[in-house]
């Protein structure tokens, strides 16, 4: 059944396919379910006239209505919809009473109830009768649509289908755009840090630290642009990178800076988003750097279980600092980010008490 898949999907796209599913449908159709309606009764082996103007009844009830009421009732055009709504439904009537009575001429039916086949008798029995005239409006429109019910349906899936895989897709995209906006919101101002720090190595002639501080820089920024452009890295990639990041900045602080790093990598095959730690590592830096360089306390510790990813992060910050926003664009995105990725299990909790700025991620591994 890959063909039928196949079909299903380029008909969205493809003009060609498009119209070979619904003539093969219709064709079905026809052949398998309208042959046994009570409401309408179309069969190749009939008249031609009766088959013609039977096929031309039930096309005309899908396509006018699914192609253009509808699409002006989502539009919210609702005179032009209710205009053409009243045109469909009379003309509709009128197919329809025409092909009733060419097949109780070909079956001879003329002694038979027919459904349907009392509706202009019923309409000139209440031509002074607002609610009888309404009651025959509304009870007719269900027996109407019960010819294409199956269409209907069909075209509902269809719908929800491709609503579905839009869906996703923006999902994916604004994952992305987000993932862009973090990596734009890291990378300016720590880079231009390291470099600065760079310059001042040259400037005392430190050769060896000026070497060592230009490689990790590289390897930083080659593993968070090349590494990190697709949509899921391992968490030994991301491992590396906090690494890096961590040993970059500890640069920027003599040896009197309390800066330590744990992680516990058990599971390091296991996928992630990119950059899911790392702008809490970076927010750590941002805020409990600013400190004199004996005051500076981070410690982070990344666990990466059989079951579960724990960040836990501590930096010492001044109270007075106004640049603390725990509702930022960065952690914005990050929210953003894990309720897309792991909805229903992730915990996020951050504080801020005596002086300090703690994190606590746990991501929940899916069983």
């Amino acid at each position: 059944m890959k063909w039928l898949k196949t079909t299903w999907d380029k008909s969205y796209t493809n003009t060609t396919y498009r119209i070979a599913l619904h003539a093969g449908f219709w064709l079905f159709l026809l052949f398998y379910w309208m042959q046994e309606s009570v409401v309408i009764h179309i069969n190749l082996q009939q008249h031609f006239s009766v088959t013609l103007v039977g096929i031309a009844f039930a096309l005309f009830l899908f396509y006018p209505l699914v192609y253009v009421i509808v699409p002006l009732l989502q539009k919210r055009k609702w005179v032009p919809a209710t205009l053409l709504f009243i045109i469909y439904y009379y003309m509709a009537v009128l197919l329809r009473s025409y092909h009733i009575e060419l097949v109780v001429d070909w079956y001879n039916l003329k002694h038979t109830w027919i459904v349907g086949r009392d509706f202009w008798p019923r309409v000139y029995r209440n031509q002074f009768s607002i609610g009888g005239l309404s009651k025959i409006f509304f009870s007719s429109i269900p027996s109407l649509l019960e010819i294409i019910m199956v269409p209907l349906i069909i075209k509902f899936i269809r719908y929800a289908y491709q609503f579905n895989l839009k869906q996703a897709w923006l999902a994916q995209e604004n994952a992305q755009l987000q993932l862009t906006t973090l990596k734009a919101q890291i990378n300016p101002h720590f880079f231009f840090n390291t470099l600065n720090n760079l310059q001042s190595f040259i400037v005392q002639n430190e050769k060896e630290k000026s070497v060592d501080l230009l490689n990790k820089l590289a390897d930083f920024m080659r593993s968070s642009l090349y590494d990190c452009e697709g949509e899921w890295i391992t968490m030994k990639q991301e491992t590396d990178l906090l690494n890096n990041y961590v040993a970059i900045e500890r640069v920027r602080f003599d040896e009197r800076a309390d800066i330590t790093i744990n992680i516990t990598n058990q599971d390091p095959a296991y996928r992630i988003p990119p950059f899911m730690f790392l702008p809490f590592v970076e927010n750590a830096f941002k805020h409990g750097g600013a400190l004199p360089t004996g005051e500076i306390a981070i410690h982070i510790e990344l666990t990466n279980k059989a079951d579960a990813l724990i960040l836990k992060s501590v930096n010492q910050y001044h109270k007075e600092d106004s640049t603390i926003n725990p509702g930022g664009i960065g952690l914005q995105n990050v929210r953003k980010r894990l309720d897309h990725y792991f909805p229903g299990r992730h915990l996020l909790a951050i504080k801020e008490a005596n002086g300090k700025y703690s994190v606590e991620l746990k991501i929940d591994k899916a069983l």
